[in-house]
């Protein structure tokens, strides 16, 4: 597994090159990927990027599908082009979160989902890749809309049957310990069910009170990460683990600041040399 520096950690919308730039400095070995960087440059130019800095790619995302279905439909040739390019490099990453409240009732929205993901997942299989579906499951966003919707990883692999077999999880920390999921149940999922991994720290407190943007850095909460390390590991997923800090005091840093310190703290854990 290669950890990668996730933009919400340091260097939010800076330009590519310089989050790169920015991972590298820090002694990251990948880092989250822009397919928009190759439609603009070229496939070469991402390539190259990346392996200028001897950095691998780490995850990418699909088009909005939350709002307009036809923006959706839009964005689809473009996203395909993406995806073949995805494909050519090797980035089987793709991967989107899905929000654990709504205004819809639950079956109403599992078939919304279900519907407005599968033509993502049917371009993704075109070009042998999979879409990774986020469970999120802190309690503050699980009632912030009238009903509650999928927030463990069980119902997620539901949602991932409906929506092709080419869907799986994007397998996230912080979720995994709001959800309450034991370990040793990670240890049962099949790889080809896990597209993408984040980590992060949960403070220590009760899960009713954990909230989604107070994120903290390896080694200053409650989430036991070398446990997390080792049963993502046994199920034989080798892809990047993105390192995802959604933190106050993170943004508040120049991002050459907020790198260097959550580096420092995934080695201090011993996640990273």
């Amino acid at each position: 597994m290669n950890i990668c520096l996730n933009r919400a950690t340091a260097g939010g919308p800076m330009p590519l090159e310089q989050f790169v730039d920015l991972a590298a400095a820090a002694g990251f070995p990948g880092a989250d990927v822009d397919l928009g960087y190759a439609t603009l440059k070229s496939p070469a130019a991402l390539r190259d990027l990346y392996a200028s800095k001897h950095l691998a790619f780490g995850g990418w995302g699909p088009p909005d599908f939350r709002n307009e279905e036809k923006k959706l439909t839009d964005a689809l040739p473009l996203f395909k082009t993406h995806a073949k390019i995805a494909a050519d490099l090797g980035i089987d990453s793709c991967a989107t979160w899905i929000m654990p409240s709504s205004d819809r009732p639950f079956v109403e929205n599992f078939q919304f989902h279900t519907a407005r993901l599968k033509p993502v997942a049917q371009v993704l299989a075109e070009f042998g890749l999979r879409i990774g579906l986020e469970f999120v499951a802190p309690w503050h966003l699980r009632r912030k809309f009238k009903h509650e919707f999928i927030f463990t990883p069980g119902l997620m692999l539901e949602l991932c049957d409906a929506v092709g077999p080419n869907a799986g999880l994007l397998v996230d920390s912080f979720h995994c310990h709001c959800a309450g999921v034991p370990i040793e149940e990670i240890t049962s999922w099949p790889k080809e069910k896990i597209v993408l991994c984040h980590f992060n720290d949960a403070p220590k407190r009760p899960l009713y009170q954990v909230e989604d943007g107070a994120r903290l850095l390896p080694g200053a909460g409650a989430i036991d990460l070398p446990a997390f390390f080792a049963a993502v590991e046994k199920t034989g997923y080798t892809g990047p683990i993105s390192l995802e800090v959604m933190s106050p005091d993170l943004r508040a840093m120049p991002p050459e600041q907020a790198a260097k310190l959550a580096a420092d703290a995934c080695r201090k854990t011993g996640l990273m040399k």
